[in-house]
């Protein structure tokens, strides 16, 4: 995820999203500040619902909302979604913003000129209006005292707030203006804008900035931005097997793939699973698998590397007193817990599970209210989404242990594969 939008409103959310999804970007416009899942979302928006709140409430909001993704070693660019003609918390808003982002400079251009809505020496106006002449000075929930953008953010933060007029937007100096401002303490900068070049001016001068800094806006500044700004690279993902089946057959589709795919095969032993003391060898295979799936390389667990293995069910369950049931529900609930812990260290592109009882362990440790199949990769083999889960819509396809031929695993893998292709 590259960009978090956040919001007051929720048609102002998608208003403003949908300028960056109709360049490609994967965007999710959610109504609390915590979504189930964001793995493959691009731009994140969240919506507080906050513009007729209390300042403080609206603050508290912001800075709730924001907490988890700023904290992060790579923290997304921060885009505060204002209404364009200043209704609302906009100062406190935009401070709590600044917090929690750690921006050292926050860029107000809430120009929306194909809807008439401009920057004017500082000024909002409507249809050629100033804002505190038009029907929104008089709004019912939060009416507007001022035309004056500074005077109207100042009206709720103590940050210092400058102006850039149209002048320097069109000098050709705009980026060195806004790097030199954002040299002092934490500041507020005001830009005019009265034509979408005068917004793409601006959007190509902010990616001039080394500094951490915080766009404010409505739906005309997101559209002048950059894809790059939002929208990562396509890339193909790798899968993660996961085969908790001990069937021959299953045995030799993993044999079969490894021929022709490039995988990182992982042995589990199945008797280190059942001791007491299990967690460091269980941390061992989560690091493992993590790096095999960090390198873009398919990664398979495998729980029978040949016949010997099969034949050591009845010696584990004697030796453990465990019945077969038993001792296939531990070790499929300890597949589950590692499957979910290795895709939270490393991004997948889907999921492919072998043996009933593994796929309803990982959709159980994953959250899933169900699977919603969708296709048929090869016969009796579905390929589907796990309902409302951690790993959202990735593709998960699963094989009961004995089905399929040789080539059905690496089928699988070309399958989820292609997917990816042309995204």
């Amino acid at each position: 995820m590259k960009m978090i939008v956040i919001a007051d409103d929720f048609t102002g959310a998608n208003d403003t999203g949908v300028q960056l999804a109709k360049k490609g970007a994967r965007t999710d416009v959610v109504l609390n500040e915590l979504p189930h899942s964001t793995r493959r979302t691009d731009v994140l928006v969240l919506n507080t619902e906050s513009r007729a709140l209390s300042p403080e409430m609206a603050k508290e909001k912001v800075s709730e909302a924001l907490k988890p993704y700023c904290q992060s070693e790579t923290p997304p660019l921060v885009y505060k979604k204002i209404d364009s003609t200043f209704r609302g918390n906009v100062g406190t808003e935009v401070e709590a913003a600044i917090v929690a982002s750690c921006a050292q400079l926050a860029i107000v251009a809430a120009a929306i000129p194909a809807a008439g809505r401009v920057t004017l020496n500082g000024e909002c106006r409507v249809h050629g209006i100033p804002l505190v002449e038009t029907e929104f000075a008089s709004d019912p929930k939060t009416p507007i005292v001022s035309s004056h953008i500074k005077t109207l953010i100042g009206l709720q933060t103590a940050y210092p707030i400058h102006e850039l007029d149209l002048q320097i937007v069109r000098s050709g100096k705009l980026g060195s203006e806004l790097s030199h401002l954002s040299q002092a303490r934490p500041a507020i900068v005001v830009v005019d804008a009265e034509t979408d070049g005068d917004l793409a001016q601006l959007a190509q001068a902010i990616q001039q900035l080394n500094c951490r800094y915080l766009l404010v806006g409505a739906a005309g500044l997101a559209n002048a931005l950059p894809a790059s700004s939002y929208l990562a690279a396509r890339q193909r993902l790798p899968v993660l097997v996961v085969a908790g089946s001990m069937s021959e057959a299953t045995r030799q589709q993993i044999v079969f793939a490894a021929e022709e795919k490039s995988l990182g095969i992982l042995d589990i032993d199945v008797e280190g699973l059942l001791q007491p003391d299990s967690q460091p060898a269980v941390d061992d295979i989560i690091r493992q698998a993590a790096c095999v799936l960090r390198d873009r390389q398919h990664c398979v667990l495998r729980t029978c590397r040949d016949a010997d293995a099969r034949q050591m069910i009845d010696t584990l369950c004697e030796k453990y007193d465990l019945s077969r049931q038993q001792l296939g529900d531990k070790i499929s609930q300890t597949l589950g817990t590692i499957t979910l812990s290795i895709i939270n260290q490393a991004q997948i592109g889907g999921l492919f599970l072998t043996g009933g009882d593994i796929a309803i362990a990982v959709a159980r440790a994953l959250g899933a209210e169900g699977y919603r199949i969708t296709s048929e990769v090869v016969p009796c083999v579905p390929c589907g989404t796990f309902v409302n889960s951690e790993i959202d819509d990735l593709p998960v396809i699963t094989k009961a242990g004995g089905f399929g031929s040789a080539s059905t695993l690496r089928d699988a893998l070309y399958y989820i594969e292609e997917m990816y292709s042309g995204k």
